[in-house]
């Protein structure tokens, strides 16, 4: 059969870029504007200019100002052409029931003239108002300068063809750190981040903004260090896990001068003590244990440890291991077993407790890796289990992982079961502070926190 005729179509019109929105009115020529600059050293800054004509073509403005164009023959500067979504108007003045200077605003978002631009930052109390004079602080860079209060001005938005102040604008709700959060601040030592302070968020503050408080530093009661940054320069606190032991040339971060700093294990001494070389400095110093954390690195909103090459498990014939089960009513318990043999990619496991249907042989089951633990390492208690501790107890011919609820004695303790909203009397030697096998290690609640 003949196949039908398909009828031709016109070849597509080639794709184009979309053009730029042209301004929805625009500004006369001879009218005094500011410009959104992108030059290094000014970039973020508004610079006043007027407007020597409009380009409908290109969406742009023909502006001139001095400061960063060259001069013609007649000495007039030269017209540089500027994007209509880099341009301005100029700010209003402030209304007489308005401030003139945002002096006495604490922590608002102003404009200060510097280096002949307009640069936001934020008012900070303790300026000379006396002589005339504001404190300003400069997120970005986290300087603090003092201006005369002619040349700082309350700090306004143009959106959608109108004068907006940050008080009526939604971004402050947008924040992921609210009040209260616990963060790190990046510390910079010629543009690199060298240590990660710990710190709470005291205010949102406009534009990405924080004013955080630093939770160490001070050992005589005083006030805390207070700070703002930029909002890219903090990071969550890491997860509150810590290695029970560490390796050669392990990557972590160090714990001194009220900050995290990382390094690399280069000497494993004794009574848990660590030799660690600081990266930035190649400075090494002696820390403990509990003053060590693997290093980890927030990226694209998740965790993700710094050391790809973690050492891999290998099971063979005869190692003792611990099982963990998908079943229902196994969630959270891990079975004493012997490897036996490798099946493929799984292993034949031999069960300590669990017995066979005849009630007397040792279960046997092929188990694959992902289930499979070394056992974990004996932790010392020295000074008794406390309240809220996460602990394994022995049960049911496993460890079951729970919580002790209540401390009875020095030799007795309540355990309360989350997964089953249970809870049992153990004796100390059926109870084990509970760690996690993670990516190749021992790991358990930070002894960190403890500090």
């Amino acid at each position: 059969m003949r196949s039908p005729r398909l009828r031709r179509q016109p070849p597509p019109a080639p794709s184009r870029a979309a053009d730029p929105p042209e301004p929805a009115e625009v500004i006369p020529a001879g009218e005094v504007v500011e410009v959104l600059l992108d030059e290094q050293g000014y970039r973020g800054a508004h610079l006043t200019a007027v407007v020597a004509r409009f380009d409908p073509d290109l969406r742009s403005y023909a502006v001139e100002y001095g400061t960063l164009a060259a001069s013609g023959a007649s000495g007039r500067p030269l017209p540089q052409l500027v994007p209509a979504s880099q341009v301005r108007p100029r700010p209003p003045p402030p209304s007489p029931a308005q401030p003139s200077t945002p002096a006495g605003a604490e922590h608002a978002a102003v404009d200060a003239l510097r280096d002949g631009a307009w640069w936001l930052g934020v008012a900070l109390p303790g300026g000379d108002q006396a002589d005339g004079r504001v404190k300003v602080c400069f997120p970005e860079t986290r300087e603090v300068l003092e201006f005369d209060a002619a040349d700082v001005r309350p700090h306004l938005e143009w959106v959608a063809g109108e004068w907006r102040s940050p008080e009526d604008m939604e971004s402050l709700k947008k924040t992921p750190y609210t009040k209260g959060t616990q963060v790190e601040v990046a510390k910079f030592e010629d543009d690199s981040v060298v240590a990660w302070f710990p710190a709470v968020v005291a205010k949102t503050i406009w534009k990405n903004s924080l004013l955080v408080e630093y939770t160490f530093g001070k050992g005589d009661g005083s006030q805390l260090r207070k700070e703002i940054v930029n909002m890219k320069d903090i990071r969550p606190c890491p997860p509150h896990a810590s290695a029970i032991s560490f390796c050669i040339d392990d990557d972590v971060e160090g714990f001194q001068g009220d900050g995290w700093w990382p390094g690399r294990i280069t000497e494993i001494r004794p009574k848990l003590m660590y030799t660690c070389k600081i990266e930035n400095s190649g400075k090494e110093v002696q820390l403990h244990q509990k003053a060590l954390r693997l290093r980890c690195n927030w990226t694209d909103g998740q965790w993700k440890q710094a050391a790809e090459d973690l050492p891999q498990t290998k099971f063979r014939e005869g190692s003792r291991v611990e099982v963990s089960s998908n079943d229902e009513g196994f969630c959270g318990a891990w079975f004493q077993g012997t490897i036996v043999k490798s099946v493929g990619h799984k292993f034949l496991v031999e069960y300590d407790t669990l017995k066979a249907d005849d009630e007397t042989t040792p279960l046997t089951e092929v188990i694959g890796a992902e289930h499979i633990r070394p056992p974990p390492p004996v932790i010392p208690v020295t000074s008794g289990f406390k309240l809220l501790d996460e602990v394994d107890a022995f049960t049911n011919d496993g460890w079951w992982v729970g919580m002790i609820s209540e401390v009875i004695s020095d030799q007795k303790c309540m355990v309360y079961f989350k997964a089953y909203q249970e809870q049992n009397e153990f004796g100390l030697e059926q109870l084990r502070l509970h760690c996690d096998w993670l990516g190749g290690r021992w790991m358990r609640a930070s002894p960190a926190l403890e500090m």
